[in-house]
């Protein structure tokens, strides 16, 4: 789910980020129902501004997947806390550190 939520970020802020002269280049122009209108002309493209945005929300799903880890790891084991209280103390000890 927060990789979708990263997704849909990115498109819209990297979109933003085309002027009018190379918005025919972006993913909005191409798609046929898109949210984004065509900026006015004269708007000024920012590519910096758009490196940046996709090294920010690559970064994010990086610490994303990172934060998955723990909860894997921790649903790995579920079944044997069933008999195993020191098993069980793990298991909730990783699902406290997936919630961080």
């Amino acid at each position: 789910m927060s990789f979708d939520l990263v997704s849909l970020i990115r498109c819209l802020l990297v979109n933003a980020t085309y002027g009018s002269e190379r918005y025919p280049e972006s993913a909005a122009a191409s798609s046929k129902e898109g949210v984004l209108s065509p900026p006015p002309e004269g708007t000024p493209d920012l590519p910096k501004v758009r490196f940046w945005t996709r090294r920010f929300t690559d970064l994010m799903v990086l610490v994303s997947m990172a934060a998955s880890i723990p909860g894997a790891i921790a649903n790995m084991h579920y079944s044997k806390g069933f008999n195993d209280q020191n098993q069980a103390d793990m298991t909730a000890q990783y699902r406290f550190v997936h919630c961080f």
